[in-house]
């Protein structure tokens, strides 16, 4: 055997100390910061620290069986930001019932009803005619439109929705791409990269993510602090919104913004897609005639706006209405500040929907038929972009008619009612009132009296000459100033209109709060108590039913009873008795009345034994003695 040499030892030597470490190891050094951060998030929960992101929840013990649109949900859109917009308190069952229909929307702020309080929404429309045609289905349309999101938000929304087995989704959304969070032109904005930023969005679920975004605006604030207080604190949402604010036709960021809007839109189809639940998508419309251009550029080859704007006003003027038409969208385009959809946008959502084979309503031509000229302006919209009432009813039956049309209307029975009648009554019974549209008209002018629609640092000189002139608008003010909730304003004023006896009114006021608030038990007991005490005992039936629908007690089953015995309907009264009789409050008064539905309905020796429990209770009630000893009499014979 050769012997080795000293050179061969060496290399052993110096082979041996570089030799690799063994693949546990890097395991392990894998492992470490895995494990860290498993139990740096762990902890950060533990201590509820940052937001919860999940986008569907119980937010209250009173509703334990209702999810609703997490409230914290819009804080992972808005970090930074003064003013964050709320979610709708649109709820649904934990537990989706064999009967239901259930119906997610998607949008912004035209999807959430602005300047409305959301009865007025076209989703809550929807909901109400759906209702009326369809008795025996529970019909849940559930309204996710949140103010200044963009498809971000809704590409975001999608997997939790998907989750909660819906029948159909609409969509109405585009306007807000640009300056909506995290659009191109946006104060809450990551850059264009639409990769990066729903990873972003993922990982911003993480309370891990949050310490982190925290720790670094901590640090940049120590090196950029501003001055106490900002000249904008009192800006609108939109004009906070407003990052890099102008974007010319035809820019960089101009089709930076289409891009994400695609991109987004097939992402959201294509999941949809994949658990075969049908999707509705819907063109965008905007106030064309009777808004000017925000910002007016010269843009490469592209005229000023506001001058294309002057033009179509002046064909409209000589009666050039195609002319006029064509000029009107081209001075949209050519706005420079976009809070008003391009074409461009329509047409994505036109070729999504034909790649796709899905439905498209195309809302703007519904909305250009009712219009004169076919230009829409103030006749349906409020401002540059949100329908009017009248507006909100079209877009509801604008997806209705689309439903029907592909067949995708609840599986139950059809009531006798026709779609004309239906619409009738629903209009005769619109859940608003005076004081809605007052804190509406509130909301346009704050909107309309601050940049971008008035030059920055103007006044508002539509609130300042603004003029209370009634109750309504002293508290629809309250409501505006946050001084009282929406609901206990309209409580206040159903009250004020009791007390002069204005029944009608005072039903009008609570009716609404009821729509508002369906799962909520309060504003029908109130109703139906003040109704009997005024003596309008037939009045007072259907929020008792409803009430007992939804919340089955002593006090439901108590006044039915009592107020259909009352009605001489002694069968209908007495299985409500029945009930109300087992409940610890159950009084000598409501075992007499028992004891004659009792009697009323043939049973002489039931009614003997609740009498009898009712004399226990108060033995010397005249008109109970006289009954006992009426049918003892009777039984003796």
């Amino acid at each position: 055997m050769k012997k080795k040499t000293l050179k061969d030892q060496k290399y052993t030597e110096t082979n041996s100390k570089h030799k690799k470490p063994p693949k546990w190891f890097y395991l392990i050094l894998f492992l470490i910061p895995v494990l860290f951060f498993v139990l740096l998030e762990t902890g950060l929960r533990a201590f509820d620290y940052g937001y919860d992101f999940t986008v569907f929840k119980v937010v209250t013990d009173y509703h334990p069986d209702k999810l609703f649109l997490n409230p914290e949900i819009p804080y992972k859109y808005f970090y930074g930001t003064r003013s964050v917009p709320s979610a709708l308190p649109d709820g649904f069952d934990k537990e989706k019932k064999p009967n239901a229909f259930r119906v997610f929307v998607l949008g912004g702020s035209s999807t959430a009803g602005w300047p409305y309080v959301p009865n007025a929404s076209f989703p809550r429309q929807l909901k109400r005619k759906l209702e009326l045609l369809y008795p025996e289905n529970n019909i849940e349309v559930i309204n996710l439109g949140i103010s200044a999101i963009n498809s971000y938000t809704l590409r975001d929304f999608v997997p939790a929705v998907l989750e909660q087995k819906p029948d159909l989704i609409l969509i109405y959304a585009g306007h807000n791409e640009y300056y909506g969070a995290l659009g191109v032109g946006s104060t809450v904005s990551l850059g264009t990269s639409r990769t990066l930023i729903n990873l972003y969005l993922w990982l911003y679920n993480f309370k891990t993510t949050q310490l982190l975004r925290d720790v670094v605006s901590w640090v940049y604030g120590l090196f950029n602090k501003t001055e106490a207080a900002s000249e904008a604190s009192n800006e609108t949402l939109m004009a906070q919104m407003i990052g890099n604010s102008l974007i010319s036709y035809d820019s960089d960021e101009y089709h930076a913004g289409i891009k994400q809007f695609e991109g987004n839109l097939i992402d959201i189809i294509e999941m949809t897609r994949e658990k075969n639940i049908p999707v509705i998508l819907g063109k965008l419309t905007c106030n064309l005639r009777d808004q000017k251009p925000f910002v007016s550029v010269k843009a490469g080859k592209y005229p000023p706006a506001d001058e294309v704007f002057n033009q179509a006003t002046e064909e409209l003027n000589k009666g050039n209405f195609d002319e006029a038409k064509k000029l009107f969208l081209l001075a949209k385009e050519y706005d420079a500040l976009r809070f008003r959809a391009p074409q461009k946008i329509n047409d994505v959502i036109s070729e999504i929907g034909n790649k796709f084979n899905i439905p498209v309503i195309d809302i703007d031509s519904v909305f250009r038929k009712l219009s004169p000229y076919e230009l829409v302006g103030y006749n349906l919209t409020v401002d540059h972009l949100h329908p009017n009432i009248d507006g909100y009813r079209l877009i509801a039956n604008a997806f209705y008619d689309e439903m029907k049309k592909r067949n995708l209307l609840p599986k139950g029975q059809h009531s006798n009612l026709t779609e004309e009648k239906a619409d009738s009554i629903l209009k005769a019974n619109f859940p608003f009132t005076a004081l809605d549209s007052t804190l509406a008209n509130y909301s346009i002018i704050v909107l309309t009296g601050q940049y971008p629609f008035v030059p920055k640092g103007t006044p508002n000189y539509k609130m300042l000459n603004y003029k209370m002139s009634n109750i309504v608008d002293t508290i629809a003010a309250q409501i505006f100033n946050k001084q009282l909730k929406w609901e206990t304003a309209h409580s206040k004023l159903a009250e004020y209109y009791l007390n002069r006896n204005e029944i009608d009114k005072f039903i009008r006021e609570m009716e609404v709060i009821i729509a508002e608030r369906p799962y909520y038990d309060v504003p029908y007991r109130t109703l139906a108590a003040y109704l009997i005490d005024k003596g309008y005992i037939e009045k007072a039936i259907p929020y008792l039913k409803k009430l007992d629908q939804i919340k089955s007690d002593f006090f439901s089953n108590k006044w039915l009873g009592q107020v259909y015995l009352k009605l001489n309907e002694a069968d209908t009264a007495l299985p409500y008795l029945q009930k109300a009789v087992q409940y610890g409050e159950a009084d000598y008064q409501l075992w007499y009345n028992l004891a004659g539905a009792y009697y009323l309905n043939g049973n002489v020796d039931l009614a003997i034994t609740s009498i009898e429990r009712s004399l226990q209770l108060n033995p010397k009630n005249p008109l109970a003695i006289n009954f006992y000893n009426q049918i003892k009499g009777l039984k003796q014979n």
